[in-house]
């Protein structure tokens, strides 16, 4: 380990500066979005090979065009600024680091969720372990393309196969009719049930998240937009489906991670 003169300054006076040199500016959880298809026209080469490039993959548009292409992951929230270089100064100073940036905040990936494996893998196995909450977006099943399911599938087996955070934080998108509906108004945890039980499609993305193992915590919270009335049996499931989110759907998903209810 090369030492610095940094390395010798005494240890109360290291931790005032690290206080000033990595700002959150209140954000509890730092976003991590996927940077576009951009990215390689902006991309640049790092400076040394210290300087450890990040991880690229391919994303598909939800677009009509449904363009692929090739980024990287990328801090999107604003106002915080975190002194990565000084992190690789040493790896004393790197431990010494890392609870600021990774101990103390949730990620938050919204809806790029295949931004999940390459973020997480980048990491040294000692950050990964000090990540205590996820939070991602789950799309509704109508409209659902055949990617989001492959995406969800992805994630979801890259946390059974590493081990899961303990906190999951889940945003599922949801749908009100504009005007009152013919049909069930809500489902509660047994009529998930049951819908899970005969693979209803609705419900095909959590077979894969109950396999998860280690988590702790579940948060469900609905993303609901208005939509219009229902006028198929599949759009008045995903309207009493999008009425139940924050109730039936939060108690089922618990009861198939085997958590308190």
């Amino acid at each position: 380990m090369t030492d610095s003169p940094f390395s010798r300054v005494p240890a109360e006076v290291r931790l005032m500066i690290y206080e000033h040199l990595f700002i959150d500016n209140g954000h509890q959880h730092l976003a991590i979005r996927s940077a576009g298809p951009q990215y390689h026209k902006s991309a640049k080469k790092p400076d040394s090979q210290k300087q450890k490039s990040r991880t690229t993959y391919h994303v598909l548009e939800r677009s009509f065009h449904r363009r692929c292409y090739e980024t990287t992951y990328q801090l999107s929230s604003e106002g915080v600024s975190f002194c990565a270089s000084l992190m690789q100064v040493n790896r004393q100073i790197y431990s010494e680091t890392a609870f600021l940036l990774y101990g103390k905040h949730g990620f938050d990936f919204g809806s790029d969720i295949e931004a999940v494996e390459p973020f997480l893998s980048d990491l040294t196995p000692a950050s990964r372990k000090l990540i205590r909450e996820i939070s991602l977006y789950k799309w509704g099943p109508v409209p659902q393309h055949d990617s989001d399911k492959s995406e969800w599938r992805s994630v979801c087996r890259f946390l059974q196969r590493n081990g899961a955070v303990k906190k999951l934080r889940l945003v599922v998108q949801g749908g009100k009719p504009s005007r009152p509906w013919d049909g069930p108004k809500e489902f509660s945890a047994t009529d998930f049930k049951f819908l899970a039980e005969i693979k209803h499609e609705s419900l095909d993305w959590v077979t894969e998240l109950a396999e998860i193992k280690g988590i702790e915590e579940l948060e469900v919270l609905p993303d609901v937009h208005y939509c219009s009335p229902p006028v198929s049996p599949s759009m008045i499931i995903f309207a009493a489906f999008s009425a139940s989110i924050e109730r039936g759907l939060a108690e089922f998903l618990r009861m198939q991670l085997r958590l308190a209810v």
